[in-house]
């Protein structure tokens, strides 16, 4: 990309403030692709970019030799001037992978430096030569991410932490089929755990990942387990839950009963639960599938354990969630008194009443208005029970909502020429400062 005249003219305090202005957003996003194409503007956006290392942290190499990504790779590590940086390794479909490639030298150079590395491989036979590989020890390391685009039958995987090899990893692990010995798998100093679409083969025991959280519990700030719930050993061991005092974000998406993995986490601290019914919300069957395998989760049970958790909850989003029973959500509710944000999405009926007719049940408002709520999106809503929930809402001694999100169907019929109760409501919030947003337009 050529300089162009009109911008070599400006002082450059002017350029670096404008290169800086520019891609401010990009750069809090962590995402430094826009500021180094834009960084080719002219060459007093080069230099103000060279002098920024945290530009050059996310690193991509490639195996086997390729003189030009190593080059590129090469020069990312001397630009991060010493500053953590994020390893993705690339392995084409049909690898020679060896040790001596220049890419794994320059790896074991920088390896005090990688906080996070992520192993991209067409098929998991490649895993075990591309760690013998890494054979380095990485004391900074924070994740592991391994992504496999087509799925194996058997592998174990085996990470020593504290040894010589990749210490005390925190990891992600998606879409890996069968043969994982999760006994292998140690958790000591972990503070993100994602175990994703996992298939029943490849699924922990609850034992396992009961050890598995109990050995990183000091730690671990973010649990996501999405897929086939923890297989129970023979005997049904009585397993105590494990307290979890650092985690603050838990995202669950079962495709059968997870009521029980729930039972295994004591978080009483917890800012953001995030549940997914994969039954409701994704079409979960194939012809491969036996529709035995599938079963409804117990949410009332899920509830119930997560109820302690959600005192100091701020977000709660639940999409799909239906099968509970309404006392089982209203005491659910009722826990949430710090809550500021609620998504809720395809949800059933009992959990819609708890939160837009709790009149029904001889409650008073005060026990069942949420006090800090500033952020609402439900769709699915009756429209009168909405407007009602908005209007009872403004009418108490409560922080007041500051936006709301509604469906462009929710949109057309609260704003339809015959003009609606929702309607005259939300024009009502509007006047006195709420937002009101949809997929096809701002209100306000």
């Amino acid at each position: 990309m050529n300089s162009n005249p009109a911008v070599t003219l400006l002082p450059y305090d002017i350029l670096h403030d404008l290169f800086i202005l520019c891609t401010k957003d990009a750069i809090q996003s962590g995402d430094f692709y826009l500021p180094v194409v834009l960084s080719h503007v002219s060459s007093s956006w080069r230099f103000t970019a060279l002098t920024m290392p945290v530009l050059w942290s996310s690193i991509y190499t490639s195996s086997p030799n390729s003189e030009p990504a190593h080059q590129r790779s090469a020069a990312y590590f001397e630009r991060s001037q010493g500053t953590n940086v994020n390893v993705w390794v690339r392995v084409p479909q049909a690898p020679n992978l060896d040790a001596s490639d220049p890419e794994f030298a320059l790896l074991a150079r920088n390896a005090h430096r990688i906080v996070t590395l992520g192993l991209l491989c067409a098929d998991m036979d490649q895993m075990p030569t591309l760690l013998g590989c890494l054979q380095v020890a990485m004391p900074a390391l924070q994740l592991l991410r391994v992504v496999v685009r087509s799925r194996a039958t058997e592998f174990t995987l085996r990470l020593t932490p504290g040894g010589s090899t990749l210490p005390a990893i925190p990891f992600r692990l998606p879409a890996i089929d069968g043969g994982i010995q999760w006994s292998n798998w140690s958790a000591a100093g972990l503070t993100h755990l994602s175990l994703n679409g996992l298939t029943r083969k490849a699924r922990p025991s609850m034992e396992s990942l009961w050890h598995m959280l109990d050995s990183c519990k000091a730690t671990l700030q973010t649990f996501e387990f999405k897929g086939w719930a923890p297989s129970w050993t023979a005997g049904n061991s009585v397993l105590t839950p494990v307290d979890l005092p650092m985690l603050r974000y838990l995202e669950l998406f079962w495709m059968d009963d997870i009521s029980a993995l729930a039972g295994l986490i004591s978080a009483p601290d917890l800012r953001c639960l995030v549940l997914t019914d994969g039954m409701v919300i994704t079409n979960p069957y194939s012809s491969e599938d036996d529709p035995e395998d599938f079963s409804d989760c117990n949410v009332s049970r899920l509830l119930r354990y997560l109820g302690p958790c959600c005192r100091g909850l701020e977000d709660l989003t639940l999409n799909g969630v239906h099968n509970c029973s309404r006392s089982d959500v209203d005491r659910f509710f009722a826990t949430m008194s710090a809550c500021e944000s609620i998504v809720l999405c395809a949800v059933d009926g009992a959990v819609m009443d708890a939160l837009f007719q709790p009149e029904c049940r001889f409650r008073l408002p005060s026990d069942v208005v949420l006090p800090r709520l500033r952020y609402l999106s439900v769709t699915d809503t009756i429209p009168s029970d909405l407007g009602r929930f908005l209007l009872r809402h403004k009418s108490l001694d409560v922080a007041p909502l500051q936006s709301v999100y509604l469906t462009a169907e929710q949109v057309a019929e609260a704003y339809h020429p015959t003009r609606s109760f929702l309607g005259a409501i939300l024009d009502m919030c509007v006047d006195d400062g709420l937002r009101v947003s949809s997929s096809q337009r701002l209100l306000q």
